[in-house]
């Protein structure tokens, strides 16, 4: 195969696998979006205080991290599909240089949808927690469960550094 078929091959394959991560990072965009909306807790609603409209949690840390995270999730995956439709709107490089840019922009792209995913988990978490704070066994439960999702990032990296290293497991 000429480095011609190369880049073609390479630039096919990327903008399949962009296609399938702009529909992540958009479904991630929309749900942290409306979390940041349809906040835990809800917001005070009666007439008479001065805080109506008010995030009833707002003191508690647990929701402040929800909130920040939240943020977090909803610009790297802005941030990600921003990228995504960069590069739908150049995706036949013809040099050696865009076809640089474009693998640049993927891989931005694929660490701020990475960052998202994240801080999505985090934000889930911490939401969680805020509310359900009254049961302490019930929030550390959630907690727990929640963090599972980091122990499966940290194997699904293993596997791919194994592939990558060539190395192979003893059966």
């Amino acid at each position: 195969m000429n480095s011609d078929e190369n880049d073609t091959r390479k630039i096919r394959d990327i903008m399949n696998a962009a296609q399938i991560h702009l529909v992540v990072a958009t479904l991630l965009v929309t749900v942290t979006f409306a979390a940041g909306f349809t906040l835990p807790g809800g917001f005070e609603n009666d007439h008479d205080s001065p805080h109506k409209g008010m995030a009833i949690l707002v003191k508690k840390p647990a929701f402040c991290a929800f909130v920040v995270t939240d943020a977090i999730a909803f610009v790297c995956s802005a941030g990600a599909v921003f990228s995504y439709f960069v590069m739908a709107a150049n995706h036949r490089p013809t040099t050696k240089e865009e076809l640089r840019v474009l693998v640049n922009i993927y891989r931005v792209a694929t660490i701020l949808q990475f960052l998202s995913m994240s801080a999505v988990v985090i934000a889930f978490v911490t939401g969680l927690y805020a509310t359900l704070s009254h049961s302490v066994s019930l929030a550390t439960s959630v907690c727990a469960i929640g963090c599972l999702s980091f122990i499966i990032y940290v194997l699904v990296f293993h596997l791919i550094y194994k592939g990558l290293t060539g190395e192979t497991t003893n059966q």
